[in-house]
């Protein structure tokens, strides 16, 4: 498996592999177009929110906070929430987040896969 040591590694990967600079934000909308099969293009404000929140969707449900519990009338992924999700400091949710967006792109971006 590819092996990314840290969350400024995967950035330096992400930037030179698309051109740009990405935060967290950049990282979900990433992989929210990842999982919808999207490539780069003009999205509306709407658009860009929704795929972070599919985002959001993908490594939550790594953490067994949600599952995915089927598939939208307009073909998006619907989840539910497994339990009632502990409340959690900003700070311990984006380390969490960045730890499962690392973990996700280790997958996605091996060559072996």
């Amino acid at each position: 498996m590819l092996k990314i040591e840290s969350w400024k590694e995967l950035g330096q990967i992400l930037s030179a592999r698309f051109g740009v600079e990405v935060d967290l934000n950049g990282v979900l909308f990433l992989i929210g177009m990842r999982e919808r099969g999207l490539s780069f293009q003009e999205f509306s404000k709407e658009e860009k929110l929704n795929l972070i929140n599919l985002g959001s969707c993908i490594l939550y449900q790594e953490m067994g906070l949600v599952s995915l519990s089927g598939t939208g009338p307009d073909g998006w992924p619907l989840f539910h929430q497994n339990a009632l999700a502990p409340v959690i400091l900003e700070d311990l949710k984006i380390k969490t987040l960045q730890e499962c967006a690392i973990r996700y792109f280790q997958k996605v971006l091996d060559p072996q896969n």
